[in-house]
């Protein structure tokens, strides 16, 4: 399949700070705060050509740790960061479900929650992308193993506060410190 090329992008440690310790998503929209560089390596991908497409498994609202309608707060709060400094993602998704989850209508062993790729699945069917020529970007193994399902490069963010994500399941094509060092990997090897 020839299309778009996309970067898929996990949020989490990846665009934005982890918080709390464990480190974790953030659950209220003051937590919120851009990784530094994260938007100028963004931005550089768009002017690029690419595609940006953001992929983050949200579960707390399934858990029951906080309303579903805070986190979307969150989400929206982020976004508006990223457009103040200039980013427009293409697309967002996120899945808010939990196969262990207290909260009925989220609870559920999902075809969107990574590890499974449906969210990168779905957004290529919607948008003409081709998976082959595209990346994902994460700090987990859940993003390399979503990457690797889809049929996309992975590049793996080793994040210092998402380390205990990570157990060595996936496979990344690179292995970098951030964002921004990710955008020098793909935008070199294209």
């Amino acid at each position: 399949m020839s299309g778009a090329r996309a970067v898929f992008v996990d949020r989490d440690g990846v665009v934005n700070e982890l918080v709390s310790d464990p480190p974790e998503s953030s659950l209220s929209m003051q937590d919120v705060s851009l990784i530094p560089g994260a938007a100028e390596a963004l931005k550089r991908l768009a002017s690029a050509g690419w595609l940006l497409i953001g992929v983050s498994n949200q579960p707390a609202a399934a858990k029951g740790i906080v309303a579903l309608e805070e986190l979307e707060g969150v989400q929206a709060h982020l976004l508006e960061l990223l457009t103040a400094e200039g980013v427009r993602f293409d697309d967002f998704r996120i899945c808010w479900h939990h196969p262990k989850g207290v909260v009925p209508a989220l609870s559920s062993a999902c075809r969107c929650r990574k590890p499974a790729p449906g969210m990168l699945l779905d957004a290529a069917f919607e948008l003409g992308i081709d998976l082959a020529g595209s990346w994902m970007v994460g700090d987990t193994d859940a993003d390399i193993l979503a990457s690797e399902a889809a049929g996309c490069r992975g590049v793996l963010v080793e994040n210092e506060r998402s380390a205990h994500k990570r157990d060595g399941r996936g496979r990344p094509d690179a292995v970098v410190p951030d964002l921004e060092a990710a955008a020098d990997v793909i935008l070199h090897i294209r």
